[in-house]
């Protein structure tokens, strides 16, 4: 572990920065966004492309997760906004590995639960981290 911490530079005593903490959530809501913009794309190939329910529903989630850290220090309401959007992204998660369950093989519903799990994970670390930095 010392030599981790002689590597990276960081004092094995100090918590991480908020911001290395909140990067992974930043990468999972943009490529997100990319996702659902990339099947916005792909609609004409599909028999019933996403409402704009569905838009709005992905923006509202992942936006907080991609403004700046600075942000959050002056408004508490924008962590609220960032607890509201992990839980609701935790929610569907645990919707969508039950609904995939008989519709799947084992494989590919082990594969997909597990990358939701891993995302959801990312949001919350970003979600408590920025509410640990607060003043």
């Amino acid at each position: 572990m010392k030599v981790l911490a002689q590597w990276s530079g960081l004092d094995e005593s100090e918590p991480l920065p908020v911001s290395l903490l909140r990067a992974p959530a930043a990468v999972v809501a943009g490529a997100f966004i990319v996702g659902v913009a990339a099947g916005a794309v792909a609609a004409p190939f599909t028999s019933a492309p996403p409402s704009a329910l569905t838009y709005l529903l992905t923006i509202a989630v992942c936006v907080p997760f991609l403004l700046p850290t600075a942000w959050y220090r002056g408004y508490r309401r924008l962590w609220l906004w960032m607890a509201a959007a992990a839980a609701f992204a935790t929610m569907r998660a645990v919707f969508m590995a039950g609904f995939l369950l008989p519709h799947q093989p084992l494989g590919a519903w082990l594969l997909k639960t597990s990358m939701d799990l891993l995302a959801v994970t990312v949001l919350w670390v970003a979600a408590f981290a920025t509410k640990r930095a607060e003043p």
